[in-house]
């Protein structure tokens, strides 16, 4: 009778006890899961409604590849230190984890592309990629190949996008310039910062223009590429200037259907250009490159060696574009039509 009264007085308290545990645990569910959501990084609502974004790039064949960034890259390895530029003039720089393929000449960045991680001042090797877990790769399309890093569809296979700038294949134009930065922002969410030097670039670039319409000449302007003692002729689709040369009203001198071919000095005395274009690299000596042209006894009934019209542009800029496009646009205007530009 004890034992059956005590176990009818216990069985509702062990229900309560029970009912009062479930209801516990169930309150702690939210909190643990409320304290877990605190501890991660949330993205903002920019960010969400930004992303996954789907992407068109290029690869060195010409051909259309789409890329999907999932979320906002954090981890960027780059390759080619003009792309670093970029990412340091915009102020982004400290989402680069390494960088390769490091240009040797001069650079307004110079002290602060050697504060960044960088890897190889030639190509990386695909150990070396992965090692840093980028979520992002942004190179020159010719970079994605097998022998180099790797092909686009490696590094997609591994969960990877890439960036790669469009205007690193045969077709080179100042728009297609101007999309490698468009895209760079809206990969990295910063379209705010890339639009604007855009347009900046592109009012500039108008002016220029619109001065030069008033010209009533169009001198021939001749563009060469000195590799060692070798001289060469860039076809208009190797480079940007032959925009910059039409737009300062000039006449971009089109010496072959080639794209890339050696000059003589028969070659340069056959077109007879009335000005000459060469290319170097930041900061080169001017005058070691122009002397061989002026001083050179083959080319002396040249128009533009007569007239001492030779000049050196810097070759980035002048062939796959930079940052100071705008700058070199109006450079070339001068040196087309001085007399529209006096003062300046």
């Amino acid at each position: 009778m004890f034992r059956k009264k005590h176990a009818l007085i216990l069985l509702p308290l062990l229900l309560c006890l029970t009912m009062l545990s479930a209801c516990l645990s169930q309150t702690a569910e939210p909190q643990a899961a409320n304290q877990n959501q605190t501890e991660a990084v949330p993205s903002t609502p920019a960010e969400k409604s930004h992303y996954p974004l789907s992407l068109t790039i290029y690869d060195d064949a010409g051909k259309a590849v789409q890329q999907t960034i999932a979320k906002e890259p954090k981890r960027i390895v780059v390759i080619r230190q003009g792309f670093a530029e970029w990412m340091l003039a915009f102020g982004e720089e400290e989402r680069i984890v390494g960088l390769a393929y490091l240009d040797k000449s001069f650079s307004e960045y110079e002290q602060q592309i050697k504060q960044l991680p960088i890897m190889t001042d030639m190509w990386p090797s695909k150990e070396a990629i992965l090692g840093l877990q980028p979520d992002l790769i942004i190179s020159m399309s010719s970079a994605f190949q097998k022998e180099r890093i790797g092909d686009i569809a490696f590094w997609n296979s591994r969960g990877i996008p890439v960036l790669a700038g469009i205007n690193y294949t045969t077709g080179r134009t100042i728009d297609s310039f101007f999309d490698d930065i468009a895209n760079l922002g809206k990969v990295l969410n910063i379209e705010e910062k890339t639009n604007a030097f855009v347009e900046q670039q592109k009012e500039q670039i108008g002016e220029i223009q619109r001065k030069a319409a008033q010209a009533k000449d169009k001198p021939k302007v001749l563009l060469l590429g000195t590799s060692g003692e070798t001289t060469y002729y860039y076809g208009p689709s190797l480079c940007l200037i032959d925009e910059m040369i039409e737009g300062a009203g000039g006449e971009y001198v089109k010496v072959s259907a080639e794209t890339y071919v050696e000059m003589s000095e028969e070659s340069i005395l056959a077109v007879n250009p009335d000005k000459i274009i060469i290319t170097g690299f930041q900061k080169s000596d001017s005058e070691a490159l122009i002397n061989p042209y002026l001083h050179n006894p083959k080319l002396k009934n040249a128009t533009a060696i007569q007239n001492g019209n030779v000049k050196v542009v810097e070759y980035t800029t002048a062939v796959r574009g930079s940052l100071g496009l705008a700058d070199l646009y109006k450079d070339v205007a001068q040196y087309v039509h001085p007399e529209l530009f006096e003062g300046e």
